[in-house]
């Protein structure tokens, strides 16, 4: 199988990963959508990242606009969490089919009352169907790594499950009655996890991620590891290196899943040279990487000087690829300018060579005089003719510097002027056009050369004022020297590589005694472009000149600018940024209705480092509640200038808060009693009318995964609360999880009743608490 990334890169018909921050969810390859219904939550990825999606087992599912699984063959696997077995019903997974014998055609997957996992197939809507379970419960409390597989044929063995050990079926065995089955060719309904796609039963309850959906049997078989140590074949059991030999049995029986287990110690254990052997049953893998992890190492280090990967696949190896990281070269640099091609065959087909080159004439190749001599013994033949097919342009007989002037008539903002010029490059030497003139010592000269070539072609010299020599820095002499230009080949033999060039350090450039310097490069790019010569840029860095001024009678002023603040205020949070222009420390302090309030003794905060972000909680205990109050920011810079923000807001309280229908609230954040919610006097048996009751948030920021519930430790036996989202009708459930995001100063409402059963125990003055709790978005 080797890997899910592997196996739905190539053979995925459709993953559904739950991935999404909110809303419905998408099927990522064929572009399906699952609508949610009731709102199942998102919770923590069965691996620890991202989001799988949890089902409460009463209402909760997710129905999409397509079947998604293929009919005939096909494999499902998933990631399944549940928290207890047994079940009055059994739990539909995954659902495409209907009850009605004669129209049952489709699959399901779902948990058994007893916690077996089940698979039903109805075959061509005939009443004819396969049904089988494990012989094992599943695992509560764990991930379970499922996969379901299904050859296609009509046997009692094309129905395979596996559970978290994908090297071998789980047991399983055949439902009474269960496997008068010819295959099955389309689906009921479409696809609906968390409860039976017929109608609304057999609700799921637990937590599903990661469902992989394909058209075939896909292998159970993970990618095997060995080392190679010598000759030797090893692999590590966890406490010691064992030997084995590397056939495609002991692979599958002592091969690694993976190398995460072996420690640093227990490579070191290896002495000398070590290759990792990979063994995998996927068709098409044509890379493979292993990656060891250690601070600050080379591999040759871990695996010796003669590291070797080797890769056994049953695929056809001329898919597979070996990467190595050397600079890139070109076939010329090994078989020279005129490589001899030999080829020996049986068979009778036309042999074709070809190189891979840009368009050349004659010329490039003969020079610039040529003579063809022609030959034939054909008598009627009186004249030859030649015909030599080159680019040509009357710009190549013009010599020396040039320019290209245009004339029109156009206006300045509508006028083009383009020059497009093609040409063979040729070997040419560039310089300077003015020497750079040097005020002080030269500290560094760099060349950015970025040149797309398999090799360093271009040389650099440096000069004087005048070009008529040019030098090198000499590593022997340690001294820059006259260097021969004389021609292509001496500079190519004398000149310098950029890389050379840059090396230079300042304690060398500082022999550098001329007062002027210039930069000589030669270029050889060639016509095949596999030599390009791009240089983008030319630094030089030299010290300020020395011993030249003198500072007499100075006078030193500070310049000194008031500090400034930007502050928003919002659901009695303040925000705010102090600083300072001239980059000086700061300070600040907080005043509330002309008193102190932050720092409460009254002075300012220690100085900071400017800017400074401040963000301070006003407490409604501190302020006037539904009044008008006065917010002061003072703040200071280094050296005691001060300012201050000053505003009034109407005071409020802030987080999550209830409120009746007439916007009173019920009670403070800190828990104070403001109103009760009176349901009056409950008789015994009886149900209470639906009370609403409006949750608003005044956090000053979004909130989200709301969860209310009431806490019933002081109910008396026989009564329950109940909550719903809507009046009409009102569906009971023992708390609430809204989903989805309530932003700042919105409010949703909710409905809220109590329940009472004949026999409860009287309570004259019966209460209960109502507790939400929410995550910030």
């Amino acid at each position: 199988m080797a890997n899910s990334k592997d196996n739905l890169s190539k053979y995925g018909k459709a993953f559904i990963s739950f991935d999404e921050a909110s809303g419905n969810t998408m099927d990522s390859i064929g572009g399906y959508t699952g609508a949610l219904n009731n709102a199942p939550t998102r919770v923590t990825g069965w691996n620890g990242q991202g989001y799988a999606m949890s089902f409460n087992g009463t209402n909760q599912y997710v129905e999409f606009n397509g079947s998604l699984i293929s009919v005939g063959v096909f494999s499902i696997r998933f990631k399944l969490y549940i928290t207890s077995l047994t079940s009055s019903s059994e739990r539909a997974i995954l659902d495409t089919m209907d009850f009605v014998a004669s129209t049952n055609s489709g699959v399901t997957i779902r948990l058994e009352t007893d916690g077996k996992l089940g698979v039903t197939i109805g075959g061509d809507r005939t009443g004819k169907y396969a049904h089988v379970n494990t012989l094992a419960t599943i695992t509560t409390g764990i991930w379970n790594d499922i996969l379901v597989t299904y050859d296609g044929t009509a046997t009692v063995n094309s129905i395979k499950i596996y559970i978290n050990d994908l090297s071998t079926p789980s047991p399983q065995n055949i439902v009474a009655g269960g496997f008068d089955f010819v295959g099955f060719s389309s689906h009921k309904y479409n696809l609906v996890i968390g409860k039976r796609a017929v109608s609304a039963i057999n609700y799921f309850n637990g937590q599903l991620d990661s469902i992989e959906i394909y058209d075939r049997v896909i292998s159970p078989t993970t990618d095997k590891y060995l080392v190679q140590h010598n000759a030797d074949y090893k692999y590590h059991n966890g406490t010691a290196w064992q030997l084995t030999t590397p056939t495609e049995e002991n692979f599958m029986q002592y091969g690694m899943n993976n190398l995460n287990h072996i420690t640093e110690k227990q490579w070191k254990e290896l002495t000398g040279d070590k290759s990792v052997i990979m063994w995998s049953d996927f068709e098409d893998k044509q890379y493979t990487s292993v990656v060891l992890n250690k601070e600050s190492f080379k591999a040759q280090d871990l695996l010796g000087d003669s590291a070797q990967a080797i890769y056994y696949s049953d695929s056809d190896t001329s898919k597979i690829a070996v990467e190595t990281g050397v600079e890139p070269y070109s076939v010329y640099d090994y078989i020279g300018e005129l490589p001899t091609v030999a080829i020996y065959t049986e068979s009778n087909d036309d042999i074709v060579v070809s190189t891979n080159v840009e368009p050349f004439d004659i010329y490039d190749e003969f020079g610039e005089s040529v003579e063809v001599l022609y030959y034939t013994d054909d008598e009627t033949v009186t004249n030859a003719d030649l015909i030599l097919e080159a680019n040509w342009s009357p710009i190549d007989e013009l010599e020396g510097d040039f320019e290209v002037v245009t004339w029109t008539d156009e206006g300045s903002d509508t006028a083009k002027r383009v020059l497009d010029m093609k040409a063979i490059p040729q070997p040419q030497f560039v310089k300077l056009v003015n020497p750079k003139r040097l005020y002080g010592s030269l500290d560094d000269v760099f060349v950015n050369d970025i040149s797309q070539s398999y090799r360093d072609e271009a040389r650099y010299f440096v000069g004087r004022e005048t070009p008529d020599k040019w030098y090198v820095w000499d590593k022997k002499e340690k001294k820059f020297v006259v260097a021969d230009a004389s021609s292509p080949q001496k500079i190519m033999l004398t000149g310098m590589t950029y890389k050379d060039l840059n090396n230079i350090t300042d304690i060398q450039w500082r022999t550098w005694t001329s007062d002027y310097i210039n930069i000589g490069m030669f270029i050889t790019d060639n016509p095949r472009d596999t030599i390009k010569t791009i240089v983008e840029e030319i630094s030089f860095e030299d010290y300020l000149p020395r011993d030249t001024t003198t500072i007499e009678n100075s006078s030193l002023y500070i310049l000194n600018t008031t500090a400034k603040i930007d502050i928003s205020f919002d659901t009695n949070v303040l925000r705010a940024v102090l600083s300072d222009d001239d980059l000086t420390r700061v300070q600040y302090r907080v005043l509330l209705n002309n008193g102190y309030y932050y720092p409460s003794d009254g002075s300012f905060t220690k100085l900071g480092e400017s800017p400074q972000n401040i963000e301070l909680a006003i407490g409604s205990k501190d302020i006037r509640i539904d009044n008008w109050n006065t917010l002061k920011v003072e703040f200071q810079d280094f050296f005691g200038t001060t300012d201050y923000w000053s505003t009034q807001f109407m005071g409020t309280y802030t987080g999550l808060m209830f409120k009746d229908v007439y916007g009173q609230y019920f009670s403070s954040e800190i828990g104070e009693v403001l109103q009760y919610l009176d349901f009056g006097i409950i008789i015994a048996g009886q149900t209470t009318i639906e009370h609403e009751v409006f949750l608003k948030n005044q956090y000053g920021y979004d909130v989200k995964d709301i969860h209310l519930y009431a806490n019933t430790a002081n109910f008396p036996s026989g009564m329950t609360c109940e909550f719903s989202t809507s009046s009409s009708p009102f569906t009971p459930r023992p708390d609430l999880r809204l989903g989805g995001v309530l932003k700042n100063n919105e409010e949703i409402p909710f409905f809220i009743r109590l329940k009472s059963e004949l026999g409860s125990t009287p309570d004259v003055n019966g209460s209960f608490d109502i507790i939400v709790r929410a995550d910030k978005a």
